[in-house]
């Protein structure tokens, strides 16, 4: 299968850590030409946190540490990491290859307690059917997951307080490239530019968030999942601004705002977005 189509169809592929069952889903991470083993998603974000990252900002980590390591990565990459999925149905027997796929969005939802996970949005330049598998078999590595109880927020440093809810929506603004080949496949996926936006909703006891949207502010916020000092999460945007919230009265009970925010890019830091991955794999997992 090929052609604007199979475009069209990864255009909107939206790849939810999720089990999953019967159809089997191999990445074979391609980085330079060269192969890692295949990994597994699992249904949960865990702390291992195989390829995520940094096929979403775009560039590998500096990595600190021996057996407990702390994975940096940075977003705004020149050029972001190429990648194969295979899509397997062995009861079929069918399997697609999907070539060239980039990642290009990333949502992570943050709420009191459920099990944490984050959906990637990925664009792909064609794929190939064939009837038996081009990746092997799925090697399943053992995790940790997060959970959303793990979850916290802050703001310049210090916890934030009273927070019901957030969400985090990243993009690397990637467009497609058409152009007439034989082949009709799409020429590639170019990055753009960087924006990563969200909400956070808090119940209205304070007004730190409210006088920092009115004063047109900025400041650096926090997102981050937490297991232990180990094994941990976190994204940094480092330049944030709020717009204004309403906080209407709709009856007996507390009052909530939510506050819309923006990301912009940080001089003084010289980034918009920071992923810190603190966990026990090497360094060449991510390379």
């Amino acid at each position: 299968m090929g052609g604007h189509g199979v475009h069209d169809r990864l255009q909107q592929l939206v790849l939810q850590a999720r089990r999953v069952g019967e159809l089997l889903l191999r990445v074979r991470r391609r980085l330079g030409g060269r192969h890692g083993p295949p990994v597994r998603p699992e249904d949960q974000t865990s702390q291992q946190g195989r390829g995520l990252p940094p096929v979403l900002v775009g560039a590998a980590p500096t990595t600190t540490g021996t057996t407990n390591t702390t994975h940096t990565f940075k977003s705004g990459g020149a050029s972001l990491p190429s990648n194969s999925i295979e899509l397997g149905y062995p009861d079929v027997p069918s399997y697609d290859l999907i070539t060239g796929v980039r990642a290009d969005t990333l949502e992570i939802d943050f709420s009191p307690s459920g099990p944490a996970t984050a959906s990637f949005g990925l664009i792909g330049q064609g794929s190939t059917r064939s009837g038996i598998s081009a990746g092997g078999t799925p090697t399943s590595a053992a995790y940790t997951a997060f959970n959303k109880a793990q979850g916290s927020i802050s703001r310049s440093g210090s916890a934030l307080a009273q927070v019901t809810g957030a969400k985090l929506s990243f993009t690397n603004s990637v467009e497609t490239v058409r152009t007439i080949r034989a082949d009709r496949k799409i020429e590639g996926a170019d990055p753009g530019i960087c924006r990563a936006t969200g909400q956070v909703t808090v119940r209205f006891a304070d007004t730190t968030l409210l006088t920092q949207a009115q004063n047109g502010s900025s400041a650096d916020f926090a997102f981050a999942y937490t297991i232990d000092a180990n094994r941990s999460l976190t994204i940094t945007l480092h330049e944030v601004y709020l717009a204004l919230a309403k906080t209407p009265i709709e009856g007996p009970g507390g009052v909530e705002a939510a506050f819309d925010f923006r990301a912009a890019y940080s001089a003084t830091a010289t980034i918009m977005m920071m992923v810190a991955l603190k966990n026990q794999q090497a360094a060449s997992e991510y390379a």
